[in-house]
């Protein structure tokens, strides 16, 4: 990738305008949950960040698992499977219907276990310390080999708290060996990912690498506040490592009350983008808070910095 391709935004800001999005943001499978109830809402959501401008639109299963949709769905083994190949044919339409030939990727999103436990634990990681590695190999494998199966391009860890489950992560990939994927943490401030490693050690573990090099497309983070990407891009010292970066609007997670606390911003300029291509950024986006407007603007930047 030798330019900076644009990545979607926030999936349930996306689909904020055509669901009730109160509910939306206090049910448990925050939004993959619409696979089964609205699936039409899911389509007109990734409809509207193809016309913002998005290369790459992600599907709504970073929440989603076989054991979530058997225990808050009712559902089987079978039927949760589908559900979750499901998430990619909805991305396929609207690229059929809205991409007008271009040339538009699909990411399956895959998010850690804390996504699961509904309590912001994918912001601390805490809970990787009681979890063995087989656990969490069968937690995570039925739903990437569903996205695999449903043809996505790029399989997207996203949020990743700790170099542990990534690694656990990577691992069930090395056994899909024609398949490609991003690598996203969560950070907890502009040196650490939430575990508390560095994000410099965690890229260092994870892209230097070479059982999983090949496979890895871009290593990096999401879900952090933008203010904090210059500091840990500048933090690694691997070289040549392609970045994913896409930063969520600026607040803060109130995993008790259910709401993002949004009272601080920071506007992503030109400068910002230069600096951030410059040190290897090869996929930008935006995450919570971050809607088809914002995907727009990140458009307008890279168009600009790419001139």
């Amino acid at each position: 990738m030798e330019t900076i391709h644009l990545l979607d935004g926030g999936f349930t800001d996306g689909v904020k305008p055509y669901t009730d999005y109160e509910s939306l943001m206090k049910h448990p499978l925050w939004g993959s949950h619409l696979l089964q109830d609205d699936e039409e809402a899911i389509y007109k959501s990734h409809r509207d960040y193809i016309r913002a401008g998005a290369d790459m639109i992600t599907t709504n299963t970073y929440q989603a698992s076989i054991n979530g949709f058997k225990q808050h769905l009712g559902l089987d083994y079978d039927q949760s499977y589908e559900l979750i190949k499901k998430s990619v044919q909805l991305c396929r339409r609207a690229i059929q219907t809205e991409s007008s030939g271009r040339s538009v990727k699909i990411l399956g999103a895959v998010g850690p276990f804390g996504a699961s436990m509904c309590d912001g634990s994918e912001y601390r990681g805490n809970y990787i310390d009681d979890m063995s590695l087989q656990e969490l190999i069968d937690w995570h494998m039925p739903r990437i080999r569903a996205l695999i199966e449903a043809g996505v391009d790029y399989l997207l860890f996203e949020t990743i708290p700790s170099i542990k489950e990534a690694e656990v992560l990577l691992k069930i990939l090395s056994g899909f060996p024609g398949q490609k994927a991003c690598l996203a943490f969560s950070c907890k401030d502009e040196t650490h990912i939430s575990h508390g490693e560095t994000f410099a050690s965690a890229v260092e573990q994870c892209w230097t690498n070479n059982a999983f090099r090949e496979q890895l497309v871009a290593v990096g983070f999401n879900c952090v506040p933008a203010r904090y990407i210059s500091s840990l891009l500048m933090s690694v010292q691997t070289k040549n490592v392609p970045f994913i970066v896409y930063p969520n609007g600026g607040g803060v997670w109130d995993a008790e009350n259910k709401f993002w606390d949004n009272t601080k911003s920071y506007t992503i300029s030109d400068k910002d983008l230069t600096l951030w291509k410059s040190r290897g950024l090869k996929i930008l986006g935006g995450c919570c808070m971050c809607t088809a407007k914002d995907i727009s603007h990140f458009r307008d930047l890279i168009d600009d910095v790419s001139k």
